[in-house]
This record gives C-alpha cells, structure tokens and sequence, in this order.
C-alpha cells in the first residue's frame, strides 16, 4: 500500500455476524486500514448516535456489512445499520456493500422472524445495490472479498489517511476500542507482507479437458489437450472462489475459461481426473489453497423446514490472499 493507515467504519447487525465483523477486521488489518464500529458502543440511543456520526465524519472508508437481520431500530423505526448507512452516503464517503449471497441459506435463528422487519430489510438491501456490492456466503469468503475490494477501493479513490509516525497516538487509542483489541494490534504492527509473486507462476501445466458435442449425427466426447500457466491458472480460480467456492463449480468455470472457444454444438465438460489432481496439488503444494469439507444450510421458510448438504470447498489461504493481493496490483 501506501504507507498510510486508513480508518473504516464497519456497519453490519452485531450479534448474528460476530464471525463476519472479525473477517473483516482482519482483512482491512492486513490492508493497514483501522476497523471501527459497533465494538465502539454496543448500546444504541441518541446521545451515541452523535458519536457514531463523529466516526463516521473521521473515517476515510465506510464498508456495510448486510445478511439476514435488520437490526435494531431508533425510535423512527429505521434500524441503526441503516441510519449508518445513509449518513455516511450522504457524507460522501467512498463505501462499498457487502450482502449475502444466499439468504435462503441463512439459519433461522440468525434471520428476521416477522414480516415487517423482513420487509425493512429487503427494502435496505435494494437501496444498497444501487451502489457496489459484492457477495458472499461465509466469513473466508467475505474477508476476501474485502482484501480485494479495498485494493481496488484504495486505488481508485485514495484517501487522507493517518502516516504511522505522527498518528500513533491515535491509533492506539482506537484501537483500544476494538474487540480482541491486543489481538489485533499485534497483527497490524507486526504484518509486514512479501507481495513478490510465488516462483511457480511461470510453470507451465498440460492439462486435458472434457467437451462433448454432436458429430455426423452421433454424440462424441473428446479430450482437449491445453497448456497454461499455474499464474493464470490460480489468478482464474481466485477469481471463480469469489463467486461461488464449492469445488465443482470451481473446476467447471476454470475448464470452461482454459478451454476458450469450443466448435459450435460443443460444451465443456470440465477436466479429466488427473488434470483436476494436478491443479490441487500444485496450488496446495504452493500454499494458495486450502480444501475443506463445508456443510450447507438451505431453509425453506414456507414449509419451516431446514436441510443440510456437506460439500467440499476450496478456501484461499492467508499467502493466497496476499498473492491475489500482488496480482492486482501488479
């Protein structure tokens, strides 16, 4: 980055998404950007509502954290997140959104139960995607989106900022407020990140991929052999985790964007076994990717039923962060 510190006003519900407030906190940390929020002051009334505009008015970013609560409300029945929200908008401050990306998955007790607030929220979250948003389904996925949105944030809209050597006061004094405070001072004092792109980046892979299509009336299934780099290779699933982190759906999208152009009436089927192992042992074998296996919720509201799919996922890890971090600025 820059050198400097940049201070973030956090915005999100609290009590649902502790895990999602903590993703982030550690992102923005990684970034040199100082989170601050409702860890500040955990109670709502107007006399705080002055100090949280004050927070506001001196932050240099302010992100907004939305998934399946409205929070709680002032007397006008506006929800606190949202009031945030408008103020900052209306303060001008460079801002971007994140929600979630599949509400339906979201646990019952971690979502609005009455039709009211659920009608509040769903009116908060189409105001907020009329500005940047970006997606996410669990708190790894958010602390990436976060790592690159600021990148990109901080880049094209660069901010005052704090310069360490005069605003150390001021940071300790933050930062104090955080939760996890001593945790998360040692991070950003100590963080000091090797931004050079990992040496495998040039290594050339040969890879076959599956596509399947109609020949002289008859349908064939053909081995396309290709070969790329594991740079673009892992740049490309980077950028597929954004999206959707199960690993199906990682192969598939990465297969399809290796393959390119396919002759008309043909598809792509994904990659064949061992080409799909290649590609895992190499981003593991560099430390770019961690594989887990993940289960899901999906809640079907109507029936108030809840059912539960174990998948496996793939997660980027801390250096992968970084070096998808190195990419982009590249």
């Amino acid at each position: 980055m820059d050198g400097k510190i940049y201070k973030v006003f956090v915005s999100s519900t609290y009590d649902d998404l502790r895990e999602e407030r903590s993703a982030v906190q550690k992102a923005l940390l990684q970034l040199d950007c100082l989170p601050v929020g409702m860890e500040l002051f955990p109670a709502a009334d107007e006399e705080t509502w002055e100090f949280i505009k004050s927070q506001i008015d001196d932050s240099d970013y302010y992100v907004v954290v939305i998934a399946g609560r409205y929070g709680s409300t002032s007397e006008d029945g506006i929800s606190y997140t949202e009031m945030e929200y408008d103020y900052a908008i209306a303060k001008k401050k460079p801002a971007i959104g994140f929600v979630h990306g599949r509400p339906g998955s979201i646990a019952v007790e971690r979502s609005e139960k009455l039709e009211e607030q659920r009608n509040k929220l769903e009116a908060f979250l189409q105001k907020a995607k009329l500005r940047p948003v970006r997606q996410f389904t669990n708190p790894h996925e958010l602390a990436l989106e976060v790592t690159t949105s600021f990148v990109k944030l901080i880049r094209e809209r660069p901010a005052i900022g704090y310069v360490r050597s005069t605003e150390a006061v001021d940071f300790k004094r933050y930062a104090a407020l955080l939760e996890e405070n001593n945790a998360l001072k040692e991070q950003l004092k100590e963080h000091s990140f090797d931004t050079t792109i990992f040496k495998g980046h040039e290594k050339l892979l040969e890879l076959s991929i599956y596509i399947s299509g109609w020949n002289a009336n008859r349908q064939e299934r053909r081995q396309l052999p290709v070969k790329e780099s594991l740079g673009k290779i892992f740049s490309m699933i980077a950028e597929c985790i954004l999206q959707d982190d199960r690993e199906t759906a990682v192969l598939d999208s990465t297969a399809s964007w290796i393959a390119g152009s396919v002759p008309e009436g043909w598809s792509v089927d994904g990659f064949e076994a061992n080409s799909h192992g290649l590609i895992r042992r190499q981003l593991q074998l560099y430390g770019l990717i961690e594989i887990v296996r993940e289960t899901m919720n999906s809640t079907d509201y109507m029936n108030k039923t809840s059912t539960a799919e174990t998948v496996t996922v793939w997660r980027l890890t801390d250096y992968g962060r970084r070096q998808l971090r190195a990419v982009a600025e590249e």
